[in-house]
């Protein structure tokens, strides 16, 4: 919250419109870091005409949409490995970052796992109507066992998808492990 009001506060002193959303996408990508987040906001603003939106942002960041992020966590944790494929590859072609895909898959687990142990995170300003209407029926739905496992997944293959020479590669070989693994039950379970 702090960096998005700095952000604001020099935003408006350069006369720039902005979309809060979009100050918070940035505050997010800086990770907390106050340098981090005013370069990005410099970038950002170079690539906005007097205007600073969420579309911009997101195409600078290499960003997906959250909807559609939403519906890759649906399709991959259903076990529809076709689908959650072709949905990487869509995100990819209009400029997703493969690695910020699973980035921002492993965020939605996060999202999810939380509204599962703690209701009260519906409270929460930074997430979309989408993330909680959708994120507290996924909650309802899988079980804390399978949450943590697609965490665990998710943070080795985001690494893998780091390293590899095909980032794209490695990202569908992670959304095919998460996919089939969904289903499975957990040690203790067989």
């Amino acid at each position: 919250a702090r960096l998005v009001e700095l952000m604001q506060g020099i935003a408006a002193k350069e006369g720039m419109s902005v979309d809060p959303a979009a100050l918070a996408m940035i505050a997010r990508a800086a990770e907390g870091s106050a340098r981090d987040a005013l370069s990005l906001l410099d970038q950002a603003s170079a690539h906005a005409d007097g205007a600073l939106d969420t579309a911009t942002v997101r195409a600078m960041l290499g960003l997906a949409d959250k909807a559609l992020i939403v519906d890759l966590f649906a399709e991959v944790m259903a076990g529809d490995v076709s689908a959650a494929l072709a949905r990487l590859k869509g995100l990819t072609d209009v400029g997703a970052d493969p690695v910020v895909v699973l980035e921002d898959l492993a965020a939605f687990t996060h999202v999810v796992t939380r509204l599962k142990v703690s209701p009260a995170a519906l409270a929460d300003e930074a997430l979309t109507e989408e993330e909680k209407n959708r994120g507290t029926a996924l909650a309802e739905k899988l079980s804390l066992r399978v949450l943590a496992r697609a965490w665990q997944m998710l943070l080795k293959g985001i690494e893998e998808a780091k390293e590899a020479s095909r980032p794209l590669a490695a990202a569908d070989m992670v959304i095919v492990r998460l996919a089939y693994a969904a289903d499975l039950p957990t040690p203790d379970e067989a």
